[in-house]
């Protein structure tokens, strides 16, 4: 989701990593436990300098980091927080490079050496399936041409920056690992290929899968028009996921994507593919003591603030303007209530291209929705505030692949309500929300109707 932080930790994916070589250690199975740190300060703490046994592990990243001023998807703050993480972590330290058109590197001081760089591009982060609040620029729009050196430039900079870290580190990376299982993983097989070839026979590569590349392969094997077969085709032919040789082990963050997974490409082992739960970051996201009365205003647009009169509780949406979020239907439920609960409010937080903005601002114009106020993006303090003094988080997205954002709004002490499909299954009970039961017709008006 567009605004969430999460960190991994999971038994299953220490034997994992034990099992894919004697000679790396495992790492994952504590990263739950290390507070994640906001990245307004760039600089990520490393607290083992000089200790020859460090293990050292490289990540490439998909989407941005929330910082610089440029708001970041899920994945981008996953992946942060992955990387501060680790770094926190007694005898770990971890790199990495993410895309930015926006951002720029930071750094270096005195006593500090940035542990991260920017992968710069001069256009947006290319997307894999639904759009994104940054960018609708999906890898589709590429051509042949300019997709095979996008990876290129991406295999020569991240080997760039893995040998300055090498040198001064004293030794050599043990972990390589990409995020979404589609361009990064295949450049980290080259990546480990040309690595092991120069004689780091211990370098060992790892793919998160996260989940748009996996909606971007089933809509191509499902002939879906907007997606030609094209992108799985290439990616089966390379064998990343034939087998370990090239990828020792991935992570899925729903136990229903390791057969979505394994469905696309049949060979990989499925020993080596486990569900990793994702957690949350309990000291952003707790309940905050903020009330509708007090600490809503000044989250609105000035034109919406003389609508706040006679408001008493919120309804909270977050996500992305993509249509399996289904904010029309939050929508749609917002009609309804409204009319018989006049003092109930909807906030709208997340946002998408130009035309998404302008299509569901005009429904609910449409609707004649008085008290439904669009915030655009919001940053995490921010979140954990508006869920505070929520009576009820709305995420009505269909097969979500995990939901950070319902573990984020109930570590705030607000309840949920989704829809039947999905990671959410996987985690939200009766004492915690209510998953609603899925509507096969969604995508039109009146599916949308019958799901609220």
């Amino acid at each position: 989701d567009g605004s969430s932080t999460a960190t991994t930790s999971s038994s299953s994916a220490v034997k994992m990593w034990t099992r894919s070589s004697q000679v790396v250690r495992p790492l994952i199975g504590a990263a739950g436990l290390v507070p994640i740190f906001h990245l307004n300060n760039q600089r990520a703490p490393v607290r083992n300098e000089g200790n020859k046994e460090d293990v050292m592990m490289f990540h490439i990243g998909t989407n941005n980091w929330q910082r610089q001023g440029e708001f970041a998807p899920g994945s981008g703050i996953l992946h942060a927080s992955f990387h501060q993480t680790f770094n926190a972590m007694p005898g770990v330290k971890c790199y990495s490079i993410y895309p930015s058109k926006l951002q720029e590197d930071p750094v270096a001081e005195p006593d500090y050496d940035p542990t991260f760089k920017i992968f710069k591009l001069n256009h947006d982060i290319p997307i894999c399936e639904s759009v994104s609040p940054n960018s609708s620029y999906r890898w589709h729009s590429m051509n042949d041409q300019e997709f095979t050196a996008y990876r290129k430039r991406l295999e020569e900079e991240v080997c760039a920056f893995m040998d300055e870290i090498e040198e001064r580190e004293g030794k050599q990376i043990d972990y390589l690992i990409s995020h979404h299982a589609f361009t990064n993983a295949m450049t980290g097989a080259q990546i480990l290929e040309r690595r092991q070839a120069d004689g780091n026979k211990k370098l060992r590569h790892f793919n998160f899968v996260h989940g748009t590349a996996l909606k971007m392969y089933i809509k191509e094997k499902d002939k879906d028009p907007e997606y030609p077969m094209r992108f799985l085709k290439i990616t089966q032919d390379h064998g990343v996921f034939n087998g370990r040789e090239k990828t020792s082990g991935i992570w899925v963050n729903s136990r229903d994507y390791i057969d979505k997974f394994i469905g696309c490409f049949p060979t990989y082992p499925r020993s080596h593919a486990v569900y990793s739960q994702i957690g949350v970051n309990q000291k952003t996201f707790c309940p905050k003591g903020s009330t509708v009365e007090k600490d809503l205003a000044k989250h609105l647009r000035d034109e919406d603030k003389a609508k706040l009169a006679g408001v008493k509780k919120v309804v909270t949406f977050v996500g992305k303007f993509a249509d399996w979020k289904r904010l029309d239907a939050v929508l749609y439920a917002a009609a309804e209530y409204e009319r018989s609960h006049p003092d109930v409010a909807t906030l709208i937080v997340g946002s998408g291209p130009k035309e998404a903005i302008e299509e569901y601002e005009g429904l609910a114009k449409k609707l004649g929705l008085k008290k439904t106020f669009f915030l655009g993006p919001k940053d995490q303090p921010v979140l954990a505030e508006l869920f505070s003094m929520s009576e009820v988080g709305l995420f009505p997205s269909y097969k979500e692949p995990f939901g950070m954002v319902f573990v984020e709004c109930m570590a705030c002490g607000c309840p949920t309500i989704g829809a039947k499909s999905g990671g959410p299954t996987e985690f939200v009970t009766p004492a915690q929300g209510v998953l609603v039961e899925e509507e096969g017709d969604w995508h039109t008006p009146a599916g949308a109707k019958r799901l609220w």
